[in-house]
């Protein structure tokens, strides 16, 4: 005779009776909740992003502008009229394209003989930029100021611009400093431009180097300047 089947046992008082369908329940709750700030993350991830590559292309799209816009200057106004439109340009102009403005700037004062509105684009520029271009900025700079009279000046930006230039351009800078000081007087400076010159470059014209180096050492002796060479 078969045993009867036992009922199963009643649960105690206070304890909940299992119920598959609410683990279920449970644990897809659990998974849900974990999840809600994995997705929000996820999410405001996606949105910055996005944000950051919207505006790398405005920049982008700006730089595009303000560069046509300096095209279109340059093209058709004279000295006077292209600083003052390029003067109101640098204001609205982002800063990958300031350099690019400020750099016609110093040419459009220089072409209208406005010699301290050019060495102060020559200097803006010289402190935005880097490498190459403030090479050539501080280069300008000491080019202006070497017309205004002021060649001490002039000396001490191309020795400061010698001292960060790429090498490529340091042939360029000696014989800037080597032409100021000898226009100023100052033979010592000249003649360590000069040998700078002789020891670096492979040029073609070395003995016109030699003939300056000697004549300089001469000036040097014969007005009391010591020099290191």
């Amino acid at each position: 005779m078969a045993k009867p089947t036992k009922p199963d046992a009643a649960p105690l008082p206070g304890e909940k009776a299992a119920h598959p369908a609410a683990d279920h329940g449970l644990l897809a709750q659990l998974v849900l909740d974990y999840w809600k700030p994995a997705a929000v993350a996820a999410v405001v991830a996606l949105a910055a992003a996005g944000s950051v590559a919207l505006y790398q292309k405005y920049q982008a799209s700006r730089i595009a502008e303000v560069t046509e816009k300096i095209g279109r200057i340059t093209a058709s106004a004279d000295g006077a009229k292209r600083l003052t439109e390029l003067k109101a340009l640098l204001a609205e102009a982002p800063s990958g394209a300031r350099d690019g403005v400020l750099l016609e700037m110093a040419k459009a004062a220089q072409d209208a003989g406005d010699l301290p509105a050019a060495a102060l684009a020559w200097e803006d520029l010289s402190t935005s930029a880097d490498g190459a271009m403030r090479v050539v900025a501080e280069l300008g700079r000491a080019a202006v100021l070497v017309k205004t009279g002021d060649a001490a000046k002039a000396l001490d930006v191309l020795e400061k611009a010698r001292q960060t230039a790429p090498k490529t351009f340091t042939l360029a800078v000696d014989r800037q400093i080597a032409v100021t000081a000898e226009a100023a007087g100052d033979f010592k400076r000249a003649l360590e431009g000069y040998e700078r010159m002789k020891s670096e470059s492979s040029m073609q014209n070395m003995s016109f180097l030699e003939s300056k180096i000697e004549a300089l050492r001469a000036k040097v002796e014969s007005s009391g300047q010591k020099s290191n060479g």
